[in-house]
C-alpha cells in the first residue's frame, strides 16, 4: 500500500482514481469490441485490471499513460479469444459465438456480419502480440499513430510498421479464410 498523500489518500487509491477509474468504461467497451461478449469483456477487463495494478508504477511513469492502458486492456481481451479458441479446438466447455444484434430486418445478414467480424478477431488473435494490439488500436479504436508508439515503447514510424505489416499479414490470413466461408455459404 502506498503512503498517505495531503489529503489522507494513499498513493495507490490516487492512482486508481486519475488513472484507472476515468478509463474503466472506455477499456469494457474496447474489451467487449474485441470478445463481442459481456462476460468475457469483463473477464479481459478483470485480466487487465490485474496486469495494470501489478505494473502500476510502470504504468504511472509511462508518458501516455491512457495508451498503455488500453494497449494492456486490447491484449488481454485478445488472450481471451485465444483461450476461447483453444478451448474449441479441445473440444472442452465449447463456447458460443455470440452474434451481435444490430437491429437489422435481415437475420441471416446480422448472422453473416457477425460471423466476418468474429473470423476477424480471430484472425488478430493470431497475429503477433506488437502487431495485433497496434492493429486493434488503430482500426477499433481509431487512435493515432503517436499514441500507438507510445502504448507500444516505440517510435511513430515503428507504431506504423506494426499496423502495416499486421494489416498485410491479416489479409493473407482472411483470404486463405475466403474460399472457405464461400463454400460454406455455397457460393463459387
Amino acid at each position: 500500500m502506498g503512503l498517505p498523500d495531503a489529503d489522507g489518500a494513499s498513493g495507490d487509491d490516487l492512482f486508481y482514481d486519475t488513472c484507472l477509474a476515468p478509463l474503466e468504461t472506455r477499456m469494457l467497451r474496447t474489451a467487449w469490441r474485441i470478445t463481442r461478449d459481456p462476460d468475457r469483456a469483463r473477464d479481459a477487463l478483470q485480466d487487465a485490471m490485474a496486469r495494470i495494478w501489478k505494473h502500476r508504477e510502470r504504468v504511472r511513469c509511462h508518458p501516455n499513460p491512457a495508451a498503455l492502458v488500453l494497449r494492456i486492456t486490447i491484449q488481454a481481451a485478445i488472450d481471451v479469444r485465444r483461450r476461447e479458441r483453444r478451448w474449441w479446438r479441445i473440444g472442452e466447455g465449447a463456447m458460443p459465438r455470440v452474434v451481435g444484434a444490430d437491429g437489422g430486418s435481415d437475420p441471416g445478414a446480422t448472422a453473416e456480419r457477425g460471423e466476418t467480424r468474429s473470423l476477424v478477431l480471430d484472425a488478430i488473435a493470431g497475429l503477433p502480440e506488437r502487431q495485433a494490439a497496434a492493429v486493434m488500436m488503430r482500426v477499433m479504436e481509431d487512435q493515432p499513430y503517436e499514441t500507438i508508439a507510445a502504448a507500444l515503447g516505440c517510435a511513430e514510424a515503428t507504431a506504423r510498421v506494426h499496423v502495416l505489416r499486421g494489416r498485410e499479414k491479416l489479409k493473407r490470413l482472411l483470404q486463405a479464410l475466403a474460399p472457405v466461408t464461400r463454400a460454406a455459404r455455397g457460393e463459387p
